[in-house]
């Protein structure tokens, strides 16, 4: 029902959109001429940029009314999709315009392009957010997405917040948003989404860090490069989340300063929280070396990969390598085990983590070392074998993408209804 409001939400704004346009550019729409038309559908193009921006910004600005319906795995793929069309709006509003604007002067594209730089306010302003903007998107392509690591993406992001500003400014001063109610609606939703944004990427962390002051109480190497790091607090029970959530974390020390998102691996006990993290060639590599009592930024918690969502109470858990943390915190906030399974893939027997946990748990569980082959797998003639009722449980999946792509594409082709398959993709 919530996402049908947020849906409804979104298509008001537009037609909100298209009627202000329609409005206050009636005189070019219905102009004699293809050149006003043109100057009318770059000014709509305009607005249509903005309004995806905002819609942009606030799919990423952990607002939880939203996440807790879709979950950010979901969001941010809305996000990648949508930035096709921006691409195309952001285009054709200035390529609209200055076609239009030099065939009703009769002067070449070049020399109304520079009209506009130098002869119209705010247009310098406006042609630098929108470089910062395609900027933006260019490094945001699987290209060099790739090549950048989490943090740097997650730094180059910030002058997009200038763009915005910047384009606001440009838009309630010029075109169809700048009187009237108009101006008043698009003040109404920019300076909400900007609301938003500031109250939950920024103010919620800050009253977080003031009320619990989270520091590292000690650091336990699990295995090989795995270290689990455990955080304390002042009024740690006030801080609940859902095992199986994560939170993004800054560890406040020299050369650690890093945003990275990381899941809880224990049940909430109202005394601690416990990150377990695998050196990956970033900054986790350093782990070892934080010095007991450093100051710890947490946002969060966040996601959807939790148990409250299942459909049954009968579970099957697979985790592959690092991916147990949120499994075993999932785990270990069940009452009664003897309902779940958990298939658990590592490259070898030295690879696996909490071996000792997970058997404390008495849950019922099979390991599987890759190393000696592909019948060591996790594969659905493996899971149909383990539970033959596996069409009446939940499927609670962690791993690498390519076997959780693999598993979940394998797992609906035997009957398995959508709705009793979880995963969540750290994904940006």
């Amino acid at each position: 029902m919530k996402k049908v409001i947020w849906n409804t939400i979104f298509i008001i704004n537009f037609y909100l959109i298209l009627y202000f346009w329609f409005t206050n550019s009636s005189y070019l729409i219905t102009g004699t001429t293809n050149v006003s038309l043109l100057i009318a559908l770059g000014r709509l193009a305009g607005l249509l940029s903005e309004f995806l921006i905002l819609i942009q910004l606030l799919l990423i600005s952990r607002f939880t009314f939203i996440e807790k319906q879709y979950g950010f795995d979901k969001l941010i793929s809305v996000h990648k999709k949508i930035g096709f069309f921006l691409g195309v709006f952001l285009i054709s509003h200035p390529l609209l315009l200055t076609i239009g604007y030099a065939q009703s002067k009769n002067i070449s594209f070049l020399n109304q392009f520079i009209s506009f730089i130098t002869k119209w306010n705010g247009i310098v302003g406006a042609t630098f957010a929108l470089l910062i903007i395609i900027f933006v998107a260019i490094i945001s392509t699987k290209k060099y997405r790739a090549k950048i690591s989490y943090e740097v993406w997650y730094f180059l992001h910030l002058p997009l917040y200038i763009a915005v500003a910047i384009a606001f400014g440009h838009q309630i001063n010029t075109g169809d948003m700048s009187s009237g109610g108009a101006m008043y609606y698009w003040f109404l939703i920019n300076l909400t989404t900007i609301g938003i944004i500031i109250f939950y990427r920024f103010l919620r962390p800050i009253f977080l860090y003031i009320k619990h002051s989270f520091r590292i109480e000690k650091i336990v190497q699990e295995n090989e490069g795995v270290y689990s790091i455990y955080i304390i607090g002042k009024n740690m029970g006030q801080y609940r989340f859902q095992s199986g959530q994560y939170a993004n974390l800054i560890f406040l020390q020299k050369k650690m300063m890093f945003h990275h998102p990381f899941s809880f691996s224990d049940a909430y006990n109202g005394k601690c929280l416990r990150f377990t993290i695998k050196a990956s060639g970033d900054f986790t590599s350093k782990i070892e070396k934080l010095k007991i009592g450093t100051r710890v930024w947490i946002d969060g918690p966040f996601g959807v990969f939790t148990l409250k969502n299942s459909v049954n109470n009968k579970y099957i858990f697979i985790a592959g390598g690092i991916g147990i943390t949120p499994i075993l915190s999932m785990i270990k906030s069940i009452r009664n085990t003897q309902n779940a399974v958990l298939l658990y893939s590592n490259k070898s027997e030295a690879d696996i983590n909490f071996w000792h946990e997970i058997s404390k748990s008495q849950i019922e569980s099979h390991y599987f070392n890759t190393s000696l082959g592909t019948s060591n797998r996790i594969g659905i003639e493996k899971i149909v074998e383990i539970c033959p009722d596996f069409k009446e449980r939940d499927f609670y999946i962690c791993g690498p993408k390519a076997m959780t792509k693999s598993l979940v594409r394998n797992i609906k082709m035997a009957g398995v209804s959508r709705e009793q398959i979880h995963f969540e993709k750290f994904d940006y």
